[in-house]
């Protein structure tokens, strides 16, 4: 049975002084420009991780410094094979500026990371079935079978079964062998994967979606009327989120770490807004769309979206608000989203826009700043939050924090081609029609 992706977010308080901080930057900034090459860790050693990153993010009263990955397995063998491949830098370069001891044992580093460990809120897998191994197989199975193509021969290339015959035994000669046959499906997962049992699911889920995008409009209607009723008693200016001199410096290190391979990342870091409903609320629509990415999108699309290879939403406690009174205090919130993509940013977020608004919006409506939902008239529709482009790139960009390292396993492969090769492999044994055996030669 294939291996469980798996997902780790680990946040820990930067405790060191400016030449510390510097020097942590420094370490990850080497890291993050040549990942196959840097001087600390070789990435390529570990044995089941398809992305990790490094970030640093702004916290209240100090900067945080955020770890995100995602693997194949359990996070015990996750960290086992991280602390065997990158132990002494993890300790002596990169945690030795948050507290932990740069003596500390492997026992005590994993305990450190596991403490400071976050539990998700919305996880999506790309590819749940695929280990970084079953890739690489994949791959490599692709990269015979064009090998084979290219071989001189005299005569007419053959075609059609013959020539699915002919590659087939290509590969079983091949040292070592690559797996070929199809990972068998449990029934259950056969059973789900069904367009009805999907849409029947689906439909399971509307008793709590309607109510919730019911709650958010009110919430958002008596937002949008608050600030109305301040602004025209002259307590408060309506809020207006402008790109500011410091969004635009900002932005040339953003696009420094973007556009490098067919992948790309994305971290994004925003507070959720006050008030009593807006915690349950974005819990609500967490476990919503959740539920919904599991039973009801196929498998490789989120919302519609294809090439979203992991995206992870984590809440973060971060501090007080409040005043001094005691009972009036409350804990405020950040929302830290990660992701790994395909393409550009500006497809990834218009894809986003065109296909997900909805879910976006009831997500990200609950956090600081983000377009406000409004009601037009000409034509008569309800415009929702992202789906302002404009406002909501912008929005994007704002709250965007620049990744110092990151690492991919396969920078070469969107989810298409990982999902390509895998359809290619699985049919190599497979007896078929000569229709389909052509629709299989056209895959390659």
């Amino acid at each position: 049975m294939a291996a469980r992706c798996n997902a780790l977010t680990v946040l820990v308080p930067i405790q060191t002084d400016i030449e510390g901080c510097w020097r942590l930057e420094t370490v990850l900034k080497e890291i993050g420009q040549d990942t196959l090459h840097n001087p600390h860790i070789p990435f390529h050693s570990l044995k089941a991780t398809h992305f990790l990153r490094w970030v640093i993010v702004p916290g209240s009263g100090r900067r945080m410094l955020a770890f995100e990955a995602n693997f194949d397995g359990s996070v015990g063998e996750f960290l086992d094979d991280l602390i065997r491949v990158a132990g002494k830098t993890l300790r002596e370069r990169i945690y030795c500026h948050c507290d932990l001891p740069r003596d500390a044992s492997d026992e005590e580093l994993q305990g450190f990371l596991l403490d400071h460990a976050l539990p998700e809120s919305l996880f999506y897998r790309g590819y749940p079935g695929l280990t970084v191994e079953s890739i690489d197989n994949d791959a490599r199975v692709r990269e015979l079978i064009n090998e084979y193509l290219a071989l001189p021969r005299e005569g007419r290339l053959r075609q059609g079964r013959e020539l699915q015959e002919d590659i087939r035994r290509y590969l079983e000669r091949a040292q070592p062998v690559p797996r070929l046959d199809p990972e068998p499906l449990p029934w259950k997962t056969r059973l789900l994967r069904t367009r009805f049992v999907r849409t029947f699911l689906a439909g399971l889920s509307l008793p709590v979606g309607i109510p919730l995008g019911l709650a958010l409009l009110c919430q958002e209607a008596l937002e949008v009327a608050t600030e109305k009723v301040r602004a025209f008693a002259g307590r408060r200016e309506p809020v207006v989120h402008a790109y500011g001199d410091e969004d635009a410096s900002r932005l040339g290190e953003l696009l420094g770490h973007e556009d490098f391979a067919t992948q790309n990342q994305l971290t994004h870091v925003v507070d959720l807004k006050p008030g009593l409903l807006r915690l349950p609320l974005i819990k609500l629509a967490f476990r919503y769309w959740g539920y919904l990415a599991t039973y009801y999108f196929d498998e490789g699309k989120l919302g519609g979206i294809e090439g979203i290879h992991f995206a992870r939403w984590v809440l973060v406690k971060d501090g007080q608000e409040g005043g001094k009174r005691r009972l009036l205090r409350r804990a405020k919130y950040r929302v830290l989203f990660f992701s790994n993509y395909d393409g550009s940013w500006e497809s990834y977020l218009g894809s986003f826009v065109d296909r997900a608004s909805i879910g976006l919006t009831t997500i990200w409506c609950n956090t600081e700043g983000f377009p406000r939902t409004r009601l037009l008239r000409r034509p008569f529709r309800l415009e929702l939050g992202a789906d302002r482009e404009e406002a909501f790139k912008q929005w994007v960009r704002q709250h965007q924090v620049p990744t110092q390292a990151w690492f991919t396993r396969h920078p070469d492969k969107s989810i298409s081609n990982i999902a390509n090769n895998r359809e290619i492999r699985s049919r190599v044994r497979v007896r078929m029609s000569p229709e389909r055996t052509r629709q299989w030669l056209l895959c390659l």
